[in-house]
């Protein structure tokens, strides 16, 4: 299968198993308000494809940022999509049991994640937490993660790709490729021995930028927000609106910068070996010769397994 083909096939599975679920306006929580640039083109795919349905996102917020509000019983809730459902990223995943908690009528989504457990007394906890909330869809990136949901909970259980897939690469800037090798060698719990794969001696190795590089921009845009909070507490304004501040700079400006950061970081490589799931799926989107590491959960392998073994231009090393 060519590349355009299957990036249009995994959206249109994305679009037939959500848009039915999807059914209503939204709020949209635990955003990704860090530096890892892989979650957020799930969250920038993911707004491209809210754009496609005609409901309205009335809130979002990251874990952190979050500020308790009501909403009708009719409202839905999506949570973000990623490879922090089980143990590895515990915050994550008690964050939301605590939305789950606190809305118990509303349907409640929980976009494609991959999972991973290596203590069994969480999963234990979170089976028994699941089953006395039958209102939660789970959604699986990758058939391991499907297997295994579908096996130990009893919510219902839908198997999609990362919401990447549906970044739109035309409001982008992408560079020429140089030809260049890149070794894309993650520096955080997820990494595996890399160290033993074989990869060019004219590889480059490097992280996702943001966690290499400072950049200027930033500092300015965090001064500007702090002057802002300085403002809003001499004024007397509720943390609601200061929270406010902080969904507001990741959602307009910290977002696109993030993906045309990663998209002008990957461009001019021609062929990546990758040991982060995003390097793998960005890396597909662009076009790259592809080589594929795997991590200590596993997602890299299972997801090309899953979705993108018809390839002929991404192997496994």
């Amino acid at each position: 299968m060519q590349t355009e083909s299957l990036i249009i096939h995994l959206r249109e599975i994305i679009q037939k198993e959500l848009t039915p679920i999807v059914n209503n306006d939204y709020v949209y929580l635990d955003l990704p308000y860090h530096p890892n640039i892989g979650d957020t083109l799930i969250w920038e795919g993911t707004r491209e494809f809210l754009k496609t349905l005609p409901y309205k996102c009335l809130y979002y917020a990251s874990k952190d940022s979050f500020r308790y509000r009501k909403l009708p019983k009719n409202v839905i809730i999506l949570l973000h999509g990623g490879g922090n459902f089980g143990d590895l990223y515990r915050l994550h995943s008690e964050f939301r049991k605590k939305i789950i908690k606190l809305y118990p009528e509303n349907k409640v989504v929980i976009l494609p994640q991959t999972v991973y457990y290596e203590d069994k007394s969480f999963l234990k906890s979170d089976v028994d937490f699941y089953s006395a909330h039958p209102n939660v869809t789970i959604c699986a990136r990758e058939q391991f993660s499907f297997d295994f949901l579908t096996e130990n909970f009893k919510n219902q259980i839908l198997l999609l790709p990362d919401m990447a897939f549906y970044l739109d690469l035309k409001k982008y800037k992408a560079s020429e490729d140089a030809n260049r090798v890149l070794y894309l060698r993650r520096t955080d719990k997820e990494l595996v021995n890399a160290k033993k794969v074989n990869v060019p001696s004219n590889a480059e190795q490097h992280d996702w930028p943001t966690y290499e590089n400072h950049y200027y921009e930033f500092g300015i845009v965090e001064r500007f927000a702090s002057l802002l909070h300085k403002i809003f507490r001499i004024c007397g304004v509720g943390d609601d609106k200061k929270a406010c501040i902080e969904d507001w700079k990741r959602s307009w400006y910290y977002r696109r910068k993030f993906v045309q950061i990663g998209i002008s970081f990957l461009s001019p490589y021609h062929v990546i070996y990758t040991t982060r799931l995003h390097v793998l799926i960005l890396g597909v989107l662009l076009g790259k010769e592809l080589y594929l590491i795997n991590n200590t959960s596993g997602k890299v392998i299972n997801f090309y397994n899953t979705w993108l073994k018809e390839l002929s231009t991404i192997k496994k090393l």
